[in-house]
């Protein structure tokens, strides 16, 4: 049986305040913190001469992450944010496809996922949402001949939705429409198939559920559609050296890209943090990610049966445990953000969001934290 006491234990934020905001960003747990420590402690006593051996380093974390989403290393990259990465996917697509060409996404869709498209000037398509929900037939009535993609989260931010990507995926396969994910609100929690799900490009923050801070985003996508949209962006990382060169510096000359998703590193990253992210999926890796799931579903299923009680308004969909997630929104009407103002003098940490209450829940909670949540809310609802 899984001690949750003493996982509790390894995330010091528990002693300071009762943190309901890792949707925002998960807190450090303690080996996360001091493997990040210790990479920076290699670079202040011995400077860059680890550069290469950190390199493998993130060969290996693309390989973990590959194994856990069905696919290659090769396959997987890193990128500073969500936001870079939709919005080299709209370079990609403005620049290749000559032809007139529209998006289909969510109205509820968090901005990094759709403003780098419409910065682009790509028309946009929004579904909206019934009851919270985006069923995979009201996203299919949206498209039309010149749809080329859709967009879409796997859990979406405002509300914990989360969308059935399997079937949404088979669906636009059929199409021939490419499936782009963010899935930032649902990994590594929740398990992703990139094949069984026929993704062809997916962007995942790792600072909230990956428990590593702001370390950049995963970004995955096929080989054919490297080979369809080449990148739009170039760097000295991304270029393929020629015989035993390290690097490509030769000016004037002909270089190629990386075949594989390497094309997308342009630059040096901030390796130091984001090797901890290995770290961090160990960590959750060793708890398991069944029991994982199974812990977030039994206090998000607490605090809504606490809701219920008190009569509060619960806005995300809770009816199917398929569509349920860690996030757990609803509203007391005028007096949201007052209530919110008054759970931070108590040192109760939720977040605003789409005008409404936003609870996320972590491994770290516990029913005492939910109870302490329902209390203050049940004097707001009187």
């Amino acid at each position: 049986m899984t001690d949750w006491n003493r996982i509790r234990e390894d995330f010091p934020v528990t002693k300071n305040c009762v943190y309901f905001q890792s949707a925002g960003m998960s807190p450090l747990p303690n080996p996360v913190y001091q493997n990040i420590i210790d990479n920076y402690k290699v670079i202040n006593q011995f400077g860059d001469i680890h550069w290469e051996k950190d390199m493998e380093k993130l060969k290996h974390l693309c390989a973990s992450i590959a194994s856990m989403i069905n696919s290659k290393a090769d396959n997987i990259t890193f990128m500073p944010s969500t936001s870079h990465v939709m919005s080299m996917l709209a370079l990609t697509f403005k620049q290749n496809i000559k032809n007139p060409f529209n998006l289909v996404s969510m109205l509820d869709e968090f901005p990094a996922s759709t403003v780098g498209w419409e910065y682009q000037g790509i028309p946009m398509r929004y579904v909206n949402p019934v009851k919270g929900r985006y069923s995979v037939q009201s996203i299919l009535s949206h498209v039309d001949d010149n749809t080329l993609a859709v967009v879409t989260s796997l859990v979406q931010y405002a509300t914990g939705f989360r969308q059935d990507l399997a079937a949404l995926g088979r669906e636009l396969k059929k199409r021939n429409i490419l499936h782009i994910v963010n899935a930032t609100q649902g990994f590594p929690i929740f398990p992703i198939d990139t094949k069984k799900m026929h993704v062809d490009a997916l962007s995942a923050s790792v600072h909230k559920w990956g428990m590593t801070g702001h370390v950049g985003a995963l970004f995955f996508t096929t080989e054919s559609f490297r080979k369809k949209f080449p990148s739009p962006l170039a760097g000295w990382l991304s270029v393929a050296p020629s015989g035993e060169d390290f690097i490509h510096t030769a000016k004037n000359q002909p270089f190629r890209l990386w075949d594989s998703a390497r094309r997308y590193q342009i630059g040096t990253i901030n390796l130091q943090p984001l090797l901890a992210f290995q770290t961090a999926l160990n960590y959750m890796n060793k708890i398991g990610f069944e029991n994982i799931r199974e812990r977030i579903f039994e206090l998000t299923g607490y605090l809504i049966n606490g809701l219920q009680e008190l009569g509060i308004q619960i806005k995300s969909p809770i009816d199917n445990l398929d569509e349920r997630s860690a996030i757990v929104t609803f509203t007391l009407g005028d007096k949201n953000q007052a209530a919110i103002k008054n759970l931070e003098k108590k040192k109760i940490y939720v977040s605003y969001r789409d005008r409404n209450i936003r609870v996320s829940i972590n491994i770290f909670n516990n029913h005492t934290d939910i109870d302490m949540l329902l209390k203050v809310l049940h004097t707001w609802k009187s």
